[in-house]
């Protein structure tokens, strides 16, 4: 048990270190595909932002330890959860992405530690659970569609008589700016919830009464570990998702990319702002991407590639809960 705590921090490091090689090309995808950024700048920018992004903020942080979870009373049984949830999100994560398909970091951290809750007895209210969890991932993804389908629709009609080489040439400087911007909120929703994850096992090591959850507040050390180990999982991304995303999936051209890029990081700005939730930025880019392809009313999404990304976008909460489970069980016996 004097190791637990010591390799729980270095698991949810390792954790947004994933969370940042993950989604990394999720954010900077479209601005590559359509030649706005080069891969080497896509990648140094957004690990840039990424990391500014992940020292600002704390009202996420605070709905995952006040409201979205529940951990145990016992100190020891507060490290044990969190290990086998965020060991369990970082295996789907990982299995995510050696399939090419996005999968929400958001829930796959949250369905871990939920499935390994239930194993310590421990459960969050079904209605928090439902409208800060579940109604996010279902209706963020929707409504990023509908948005980008209205605003691609606008742009259509608005750019209709405009030379294809000047108009493609601005769009793309528009790109390689809502880049950053995605860049930046991503940081700021995802850091905070494994720095939120990381505090409550500080406290669960460093406390010995009763943890009063009211009063976390993440501490610039774990911040700092968080925005470096997701800045670097950025700058050392890959792109197997980016291809499943913004080329498979769909046919972007640098309006489309702009359009795709500006209703993914206004969900991520207003959710982390005025809504204070967490959500998925994985299914909102496949959503606003989705939301591009049907201007015309015949849409080109390739649904070979949508399917399996739906079942990704519908099947990660879940699964994550049965591996945090699964891999709970067999260390309640050292509870």
């Amino acid at each position: 048990m004097e190791l637990l705590f010591p390799a729980v921090i270095v698991l949810v490091s390792a954790f947004a270190f994933m969370n940042g090689f993950h989604d990394a090309s999720l954010t900077v995808g479209n601005s590559v595909v359509t030649r706005a950024l080069t891969p080497r700048t896509a990648l140094l920018l957004a690990a840039v932002f990424n990391f500014i992004g992940a020292l600002l903020g704390q009202s996420i942080a605070e709905v995952v330890v006040e409201d979205v979870l529940e951990f145990p009373s016992a100190h020891s049984e507060i490290l044990l959860v969190i290990f086998a949830g965020v060991l369990g999100g970082l295996i789907w994560n990982v299995l995510t992405y050696l399939a090419a398909l996005p999968a929400s970091s958001t829930h796959c951290l949250l369905g871990g530690l939920i499935g390994a809750g239930v194993v310590f007895g421990t459960t969050a209210h079904p209605a928090i659970l439902f409208s800060t969890v579940f109604a996010p991932l279902v209706m963020t993804p929707l409504l990023a569609f509908l948005l980008s389908f209205i605003l691609t629709g606008i742009a259509t009609r608005v750019f209709r008589s405009a030379a294809p080489k000047p108009l493609f040439r601005g769009t793309r400087v528009v790109s390689s700016v809502l880049t950053g911007a995605l860049s930046l909120a991503h940081g700021i929703q995802d850091a905070q919830k494994s720095a939120a994850v990381m505090m409550v096992a500080w406290f669960a090591h460093s406390t010995a009464g009763p943890i009063d959850y009211t009063e976390i507040v993440v501490s610039w050390p774990v911040r700092l570990i968080v925005a470096a180990a997701l800045a670097l999982g950025t700058l050392l991304s890959g792109w197997r998702i980016a291809r499943t995303m913004s080329v498979r999936m769909v046919s972007m051209d640098p309006v489309k990319a702009s359009v795709s890029d500006l209703t993914s990081s206004s969900f991520m700005y207003f959710a982390a702002f005025v809504l204070k939730l967490p959500v998925s930025m994985s299914f909102l880019v496949a959503g606003a991407n989705l939301g591009t392809q049907f201007e015309t009313g015949r849409g080109t999404a390739r649904m070979r590639y949508v399917l399996p990304v739906a079942g990704s976008w519908l099947l990660t909460l879940p699964i994550a809960a049965v591996l945090g489970a699964l891999l709970a069980a067999p260390l309640l016996l050292l509870a």
